[in-house]
């Protein structure tokens, strides 16, 4: 009897835990209770930020914030809510039209596969966001480079020649900011240079004192650019002229200084190395009766710097007094390559001309030796009157002999 009333009793006991375990199922499943989760530090996020930039106005202050919140709801959905997947927002535009300190509503959305209406918001650390608006503007600054580096011996840092894949930026942001703002700058801070430097940059923003601003609050249409940093070679060169033998006279019967005489000039390495002297002129000794003082441009070729900065060269000759001068009347004036039809007869029936050279051949000359052509190769067929041409003097049989100056005569041509 009692081992069968212990049976009985045990199998109550089995039976009423299976009940209490299968109602305790039920209602935690079909019917759970509300759990508190604290949500800390959830971050705000802001939209219509470039709608706002664009009517001139931006946030300064607030765009870090952050907000707790208490949600409350079944278990299992609360659980599914985290700080990185609910979003708390502002709408920027619909909600600020000026500057100044603005208290603005946010809206907090949950996951999208949390059930509508299974989580709540039981409290919430702050009912608005509170931010400060500033007017904004843009402009547009120069792009300069700054070289802090240093390029080696006998080179040289052209800081006129800088080049860069723009020359211009737009930046935008608090009025106060900008306008303090001057230009961008790409500085190069490389040691001992010797060939021109090729690469990307960062800019920095710089006021009018050169002192440098700092840019993050600002927005800029660049912020690195391609630079080209050209360094040149340095080389001293002799200045010379060239001296035309002529009028009786040859280069070994004058003496000349050119002022200056050397010349500093940079350029590439190949260009220079093919450069020792430079050509400053002409002069041609039968323009010349005793002395000659020219000024000549020193025009250096494409590629080639004047260092030095002098733009003119003075030629300062003189002729051997050795030489002795004559004056010649001569009649023998002679016409050449008269064009085919044409009928030509001389107008000028005498010259007097100056004839140069060594006394010993002056002595010898006669004045039947001397003579003058006119080449009339280059006249049109159908030239007609009176012209006036140059003439060459000539001295039959003597090289060191010649004439000294230009001289014309009148010819009739029909």
């Amino acid at each position: 009897m009692w081992n069968k009333l212990k049976e009985t009793n045990f199998s109550y006991i089995v039976l009423s835990l299976l009940v209490s375990i299968l109602f305790w199922l039920y209602v935690d499943t079909t019917k759970e209770p509300e759990t508190k989760v604290p949500l800390r530090n959830v971050p705000v996020t802001f939209t219509g930020v470039e709608e706002l930039q664009e009517e001139g106005l931006m946030l300064t202050e607030g765009l870090d914030s952050t907000i707790g919140l208490t949600l409350v709801g079944p278990r299992s959905a609360v659980s599914q809510v985290n700080r990185n997947n609910i979003t708390v927002n502002v709408d920027l535009p619909s909600q600020v039209t000026e500057p100044g300190t603005q208290s603005l509503n946010y809206t907090v959305s949950f996951p999208s596969h949390v059930a509508t209406g299974s989580v709540k918001i039981q409290s919430r650390t702050v009912s608005s966001i509170v931010v400060q608006v500033v007017r904004t503007t843009r402009k547009t600054i120069s792009v300069e480079g700054v070289f802090n580096g240093s390029v080696a011996e006998d080179c040289l840092f052209d800081a006129n020649k800088f080049a860069f894949s723009v020359s211009e930026i737009t930046i935008s942001g608090r009025e106060g900011l900008v306008g303090q703002v001057d230009h961008a700058a790409a500085v190069l801070s490389e040691e001992g240079l010797s060939d021109t430097w090729k690469g990307r940059l960062p800019l920095v923003l710089v006021d009018k004192d050169g002192n440098e601003l700092p840019q993050e609050e600002l927005t800029l249409s660049e912020t690195e650019v391609d630079a080209v940093f050209p360094v040149s070679h340095m080389k001293k060169i002799q200045l010379d002229v060239t001296i035309v033998d002529g009028g009786g006279a040859t280069s070994r019967d004058v003496s000349y200084t050119i002022t200056p005489n050397t010349l500093t000039v940079s350029g590439t390495s190949e260009a220079l190395e093919r450069l020792d002297t430079f050509n400053v002129g002409t002069i041609d000794l039968a323009e010349v009766v005793t002395s000659e003082k020219a000024s000549f441009p020193i025009d250096l070729p494409e590629g080639i710097s004047n260092v030095s900065g002098t733009i003119l060269a003075t030629v300062d000759l003189d002729i051997e007094s050795s030489l002795t001068t004559r004056r010649v009347s001569i009649s023998d004036i002679r016409l050449t390559n008269v064009p085919e039809g044409l009928t030509a007869e001389l107008v000028t029936d005498t010259l007097s001309v100056r004839i140069r050279g060594k006394k010993n051949s002056m002595d010898l000359m006669e004045a039947a030796d001397v003579y003058a052509e006119v080449d009339l190769s280059d006249m049109p067929e159908n030239a007609s009157g009176n012209y006036t041409m140059p003439v060459r003097v000539r001295v039959k049989g003597m090289s060191d002999v010649g004439a000294i100056g230009t001289e014309e005569v009148v010819v009739n041509l029909s």
